[in-house]
């Protein structure tokens, strides 16, 4: 759902005017010496300094547990902290968590945190346990409408021991869990600040993070200034961010984006594929890369929706589409041909052994034979404004004339497709990509599971819950594949989930930007708090 064009009217004065009492004074510096820059701490760091990124879509929400799209995550992640911070390889670590320390206990399942003393919220009120219990409860609460509720109902109740110490007491056992508190479950909202806003939380929220947000134009840039009361410290001590302030601005042309940061406009940018090889060739910027940081294309199917409610058709077009081709027209060859399902390279539940239905012409038009429509059907598919998925749907709309398929193409946000798409329930299909989701279990629940908010069709399947659960309770990593592969492989063979490319990602900044190789977090998202400027 698109966010309220409201921005800068005198209800949004007085919540700044809020926001700004409860932070140091030093929050109300001016421009000059925001941009100031310290001399070089023994690490090579420097304090002071705004950055400035370009990004190519607008947030639906700034709320990270109501948001619908993936590019909400570069918005919302320098508000706040999680519950439980992971490495880039997913691994929980303690000296950037919330909670300082965790202990997983069988008969009965339970985890108990103790957390953080002294942090606080960019309202001024405390984090304790008291708000962990609040945040909590507002996910599993239906009424939220949280997105990642399915993933987290395996917490029967959240028990304040005391303070410092909470406790969630399980329904089973979570092996999925920390990881899972470790992105959106795991965000921790000031119960104070949602209270007193209710549904206008989501354009002012208050976080634990080490940034505020300073100003919003809905649709056009959000501004962030550094949290004067932030805990966090690097590994040497120092305190963090580095930065004075961060704009990030809505940029949603490709040649623009590029022609931004080539022209010193904004520092880091996450490149559009056909400016990759342009920028290689530049020695004034540095670029880092993922493999596998995101599911480039995919079609996901409604599976209950019809026309593409026969299996039949939906393994057709699946079996009608070349990559190949869509990789060199639209990807410049810089995409990864999907070798299995959701879980890319670089996922530890990636098993290439599970085949997506592969471009096969001699397939497809035998799955149309077999199907309800044989001699061909008409319907409209939904992608978003993306710059890459516009016209990939235009060659898929060509590919699949082959087959006597007539597929018409709406194009809404990315925002509007996806609340459409998955909740509105208006379409068969979704053109669209994927975010870089590690931890397995983030897609299973929410997109396999019977409750899931990414389960287009409402499936209620008793056998893919089952195998959802499973993955979710085992705490051998192994043991946990082995019921992803399942899992994978029946979605795989019913074309409800099919990706077509896998991504890579790749960012780049001039050589003043500092700390880039720290850039990426484990999601490909940016991790911005020990970022900084050198001039």
């Amino acid at each position: 759902m698109s966010p309220p064009m409201r921005i800068h009217d005198s209800f949004w004065v007085l919540i700044l005017l809020i926001v700004v009492a409860g932070c140091s004074p030093t929050a109300q510096r001016d421009v000059e010496s925001v941009m100031a820059l310290s001399a070089p701490l023994p690490n090579g760091a420097r304090y002071g300094g705004h950055l400035k990124i370009g990004i190519a879509d607008a947030p639906t929400s700034l709320d990270a547990v109501l948001c619908r799209s993936g590019i909400d995550a570069y918005f919302w992640r320098p508000i706040f902290d999680q519950l439980v911070d992971a490495s880039p390889d997913l691994d929980p670590r303690e000296s950037t968590s919330l909670a300082i320390s965790w202990e997983i206990a069988t008969d009965p399942d339970s985890i108990t945190f103790e957390l953080r003393d002294g942090v606080v919220f960019h309202d001024g009120t405390p984090f304790d346990a008291y708000s962990v219990k609040f945040n909590i409860e507002r996910i599993l609460d239906p009424n939220t409408k949280a997105t990642p509720r399915a993933s987290m109902t395996v917490i029967d109740s959240v028990e304040v021991i005391d303070p410092l110490t909470v406790r969630f007491n399980l329904k089973r056992s979570w092996g999925a869990g920390l990881a899972m508190l470790a992105d959106r479950g795991g965000v921790m909202n000031s119960p104070a600040q949602i209270l007193a806003l209710g549904a206008d939380y989501g354009w002012s929220p208050s976080g634990t993070g080490p940034f505020r947000i300073a100003e919003l134009i809905t649709g056009t840039m959000v501004r962030f200034e550094r949290n004067e009361n932030y805990w966090g410290t690097d590994s040497d001590g120092n305190r963090l961010p580095y930065l004075d302030a961060i704009t990030i601005r809505v940029i949603r042309d490709q040649t623009v984006l590029a022609s931004a940061i080539k022209t010193g406009e904004i520092d880091i940018a996450y490149l559009p594929y056909k400016d990759v090889a342009s920028f290689r060739l530049d020695d004034r910027f540095r670029i880092q890369t993922m493999e596998g940081g995101s599911i480039a294309l995919l079609l996901a199917f409604n599976v209950n929706k019809p026309p593409l409610d026969d299996v039949n058709l939906r393994l057709a077009i699946a079996h009608a589409i070349d990559p190949a081709i869509i990789n060199r027209a639209i990807f410049f060859e810089k995409a990864i041909e999907a070798d299995s399902g959701m879980w890319p390279v670089g996922a530890w539940a990636h098993d290439p052994d599970v085949e997506r239905p592969t471009f096969d012409l001699s397939r497809a038009q035998q799955y149309m034979a077999k199907s309800r429509s044989p001699e061909g059907f008409s319907f409209t598919a939904v992608t978003n404004t993306s710059p890459v998925l516009v016209p990939t749907a235009e060659i898929i709309r060509q590919m699949l004339k082959r087959i006597n398929v007539d597929m018409n193409i709406e194009v809404l946000s990315a925002g509007s497709s996806t609340e459409r798409f998955f909740h509105g329930q208006e379409y068969p299909l979704y053109l669209t990509a994927w975010s870089r989701y590690p931890e397995p279990d983030w897609l299973a629940s929410l997109a396999y599971k019977s409750d899931g908010y990414y389960n287009a069709g409402n499936v209620d399947r008793p056998d893919l819950d089952r195998l959802v659960e499973l993955g979710s309770s085992a705490y051998d990593r192994e043991q946990r594949k082995r019921f992803y592969t399942e899992l994978n492989s029946k979605v795989l063979s019913e074309a409800w989930f099919v990706p077509l490319l896998y991504g890579v990602t790749y960012a780049a900044a001039p050589s003043h930007v500092g700390n880039l190789e720290g850039l990426m977090g484990w999601d490909g998202k940016m991790t911005l708090r020990e970022i900084y400027l050198n001039e």
